[in-house]
C-alpha cells in the first residue's frame, strides 16, 4: 500500500515559492560608493527612518536607489500584517542596513555569515548593543529575514530562542507554510502519530527549520543529506529529534507506508483462535514528548477467543 503526500489544494494559491531577489553579478556591486555613502548620512536618521516630516524628495534618495531598492523590495515580499507597529519595524529595518553599509562601506552583498551574525546579535540584549540608539526591539526579526534573503545567512540555531515559525511565516509564506505542514499531518495522523494531531507545535516548529535550513518551503525538496546534516551537526535534539525521524519516513510518490510491527503472540489456549486488534486507546494519556515518534499502530491489543478442542464424532 503507498501513501503519498497529499496533493496541495488548487484553491490554496500559495503556489511554489521562488527567491524573491537576486543578488547582482558584479563584484563591483559590493562596494559603497563615495557619493552613496555621502548621502546616508546627508539624509540623516529622520530621512533614513522616514519618521514624521521627513523629506520624501530629499536629492540623497535618488543617489542611494542602489541600496535602497533591494531593501524595500525584500520589505514588499514578506507576509506581514500591515500595522503600524509592523510598518515602523520594516522601515527601520531599511535605515539600519543602509546605515551599516555606509560604515562599513560594503554592501550588505558582500557581508559575511559573521557580520551578519554579529549585526542579529545571539540573544535581543547583544543585538541591542550592536544596533543604534532608537532601534527597537521588534526590529531584529525583521532585520533576520533581510539576513537570509539578502545575505544567505541561515545560522538561526546560534540566536537563542528565536522564532523561526514566525521568521518562515514571514519568508515563505503563512499559507504555504501551514499548507505543508497540513499535508505532513494528514498522513502522519493516518499513521497514529501523535504529532500529527493540530494540538500538536512540534511539528511546525522542526518543520520550520527544516525548510529554513534547506532554503525551501515545500516537502519535495528535503533530502537525505538535509536530515543527516541536521544531525551531525546537532542542530535539533531531544523530542525535536523524534520529529525529525517521523518526517524523514514522511511518504512519497512510490514509497510505501511503514508497516506496523509483527506482533508475537504466545497463547495456551488449546486452538485457540487469536486476533490483534490495533487501538489508539491503549497509548496511556500521560505519554511523554519524547514518544511521539511511536506510531499507534505499533501499540496493540492482544485478544485471545478460546474455543473447544473438536473432537471427531464416533461411527
Amino acid at each position: 500500500m503507498t501513501a503519498p503526500l497529499p496533493a496541495v489544494a488548487a484553491e490554496d494559491g500559495a503556489g511554489r515559492w521562488s527567491w524573491p531577489i537576486s543578488p547582482p553579478r558584479d563584484d563591483a556591486a559590493v562596494a559603497v560608493r563615495p557619493a552613496e555613502a555621502r548621502a546616508v548620512a546627508d539624509l540623516g536618521v529622520r530621512n533614513l527612518r522616514r519618521l514624521q516630516y521627513h523629506d520624501p524628495s530629499a536629492p540623497g534618495r535618488r543617489v542611494i536607489t542602489r541600496l535602497l531598492g533591494p531593501l524595500e523590495a525584500v520589505n514588499a515580499a514578506l507576509d506581514s500584517p500591515p500595522t503600524p507597529h509592523r510598518r515602523r519595524a520594516m522601515l527601520d529595518v531599511v535605515a539600519v542596513l543602509l546605515t551599516r553599509c555606509a560604515e562599513t562601506g560594503r554592501t550588505f552583498w558582500g557581508w559575511t555569515e559573521t557580520e551578519w551574525f554579529h549585526l542579529l546579535g545571539r540573544t535581543q540584549a547583544e543585538f541591542r548593543r550592536h544596533a543604534p540608539t532608537w532601534v527597537g526591539d521588534e526590529v531584529r526579526p525583521y532585520l533576520a529575514a533581510h539576513a537570509y534573503l539578502l545575505g544567505g545567512f541561515n545560522e538561526f540555531h546560534r540566536l537563542g530562542s528565536f522564532q523561526r515559525l514566525t521568521l518562515a511565516w514571514r519568508i515563505f509564506g503563512r499559507d504555504r507554510v501551514n499548507g505543508e505542514v497540513a499535508r505532513l499531518r494528514t498522513v502522519l495522523v493516518a499513521w497514529g502519530y501523535r504529532l500529527g494531531r493540530d494540538e500538536d507545535t512540534l511539528l511546525p516548529m522542526v518543520a520550520c527549520q527544516l525548510f529554513l535550513l534547506n532554503r525551501s518551503p515545500h516537502l519535495e525538496d528535503l533530502d537525505t543529506a538535509l536530515f543527516d546534516r541536521v544531525r551531525r551537526d546537532g542542530l535539533l535534539e531531544g523530542s525535536r529529534l523524534n520529529t525529525l525521524h517521523a518526517m524523514q519516513k514522511r511518504p512519497q510518490s512510490g514509497h510505501a507506508a511503514p508497516a506496523a510491527r509483527p506482533l508475537a503472540i504466545t497463547s495456551t489456549v488449546p486452538n485457540a483462535a487469536v486476533t490483534a486488534s490495533t487501538s489508539t486507546s491503549s497509548i496511556p494519556s500521560n505519554t511523554s514528548e519524547s514518544q511521539n515518534d511511536v506510531p499507534a499502530c505499533m501499540n496493540s491489543t492482544i485478544t485471545v477467543h478460546s474455543r473447544p478442542r473438536h473432537r471427531p464424532t464416533s461411527t
